[in-house]
């Protein structure tokens, strides 16, 4: 019975504790508002040494801009993340589908936009050990092993039910991923793509050194990419059609390694498999309103976009960003779940949204195209990039600001 449960009262109530919705929880109460972060799971629990264990690595890794890398710096996060689980990008470089083992159709360098360099790869169980250290030293309520059981409108308010606490809140966020409850309690549908594809992902050690270089290869509905990684290992992300992920997934681990070689050409001369093989399949999926009267989508829960692009956790910080933003400008007066200022934010979300669902979606649908006439104008399109430093440095501040 609710009678029965602990009353709280807040201007901001986050539901999900992921990336997203940790580093809203930690620049929210930086902005002095009062916050409760709530979760369904535990808290996650990494050994004690895991820094310095480093034959374990976490599967899931992000490549982040310059811009997310910043920012992180400025909510105190980036400071916890260990230097050793980190490693940045200097250069991407990029082949057509019929130039697979020679010289990259495309390449990108951090130095040609006076760079140091394009981004970061880092682990997920980094940036999160990392978030939750933040949050230790932060005040704010948090909630975990808590499901959500109910959202409600009060007034101006929205009243969330847990199953020992009721929280009453100006604004709700919804952090909550790509199968977002807070996106279906407020009765918001979703416009879905499905890409018709399932991404493999795993780590490997590469023979070679990698040069802090990201590779990334284009095939027939088909894309290989291979992300630097501390100690000379690279994540692998292999986007492929259904049918042939099963296929890969049947491999032996050495097996799909040698194929994964032999595929990139062995520019990194043999792979050494190491870590699990993890799969899902692509979609990609946005919200069809953000904002609602004290309710707020963030992250996945609000956009979901293909790997292709590695964008998918800069976006979510971009929202967080650009809440927070304008949240310092508004007047005391005002109620932070209003309506008009909830669009207003979704509004200034909207066109780097757009932009990337346009480069990936434009991106698959050229290169699944049997037609060669097709391939053909890609691959011009490339080594016209390749021949133009104007051209790069823009795509390069692009791709590094996020």
């Amino acid at each position: 019975m609710a009678a029965s449960k602990i009353l709280i009262s807040t201007e901001v109530v986050i539901v999900g504790a992921g990336l997203v919705g940790l580093t809203a929880a930690i620049a929210l109460s930086r902005l002095g508002k009062k916050v409760v972060l709530t979760d369904a799971g535990s808290r996650p629990l990494l050994a004690e040494n895991w820094v310095q264990d480093t034959s374990h690595w976490d599967a899931r890794i992000y490549a982040l801009t310059n811009e997310s890398v910043h920012w992180l710096q400025q909510i105190g996060v980036w400071q916890h993340v260990p230097a050793s689980r980190i490693n940045a990008m200097s250069a991407m470089h990029l082949w057509s589908p019929t130039a697979m083992h020679a010289t990259p159709s495309l390449r990108l360098a951090a130095e040609d936009a006076h760079l140091a360099q394009m981004g970061c790869i880092v682990e997920s169980q980094a940036l999160i050990a990392a978030c939750w250290q933040v949050l230790a030293e932060s005040d704010l309520t948090i909630i975990t092993d808590a499901a959500a059981q109910s959202l409600q409108h009060a007034g101006h308010n929205v009243q969330l039910s847990l199953p020992q606490h009721v929280i009453t809140a100006q604004l709700l966020l919804g952090a909550d991923g790509a199968r977002s409850w807070v996106r279906a309690q407020s009765g918001v549908s979703v416009s879905r793509v499905d890409f018709e594809q399932t991404a493999l992902v795993t780590n490997y050690l590469a023979e070679q050194p990698h040069g802090n270089i990201a590779r990334q290869w284009f095939g027939n509905h088909e894309t290989l990419a291979l992300l630097p990684m501390p100690q000379q290992q690279v994540s692998l992300v292999w986007a492929l059609p259904h049918a042939q992920a099963v296929e890969k997934q049947r491999l032996a681990p050495a097996a799909l390694a040698a194929e994964v070689a032999q595929r990139c050409g062995h520019v990194l001369g043999s792979l050494q498999p190491n870590g699990p093989l993890l799969s899902f399949a692509l979609v990609q999926q946005t919200a069809d309103d953000m904002a609602l009267p004290a309710v707020l989508l963030l992250g996945d829960a609000a956009h979901q976009v293909h790997p292709m692009a590695g964008q998918g956790v800069n976006l979510g910080f971009q929202d967080v960003q650009a809440l927070c933003l304008e949240l310092a400008k508004l007047p005391a007066l005002r109620p932070l779940g209003d309506a008009r200022f909830l669009r207003h934010v979704m509004r200034m979300r909207q066109m780097d949204i757009l932009k990337m669902h346009t480069l990936t979606r434009g991106l698959d649908k050229l290169f699944a195209r049997a037609e060669p006439v097709w391939t053909h104008a890609a691959i011009l399109g490339l080594r016209g990039l390749e021949n133009s430093a104007m051209l790069k440095r823009f795509l390069i501040r692009t791709a590094t600001q996020g």
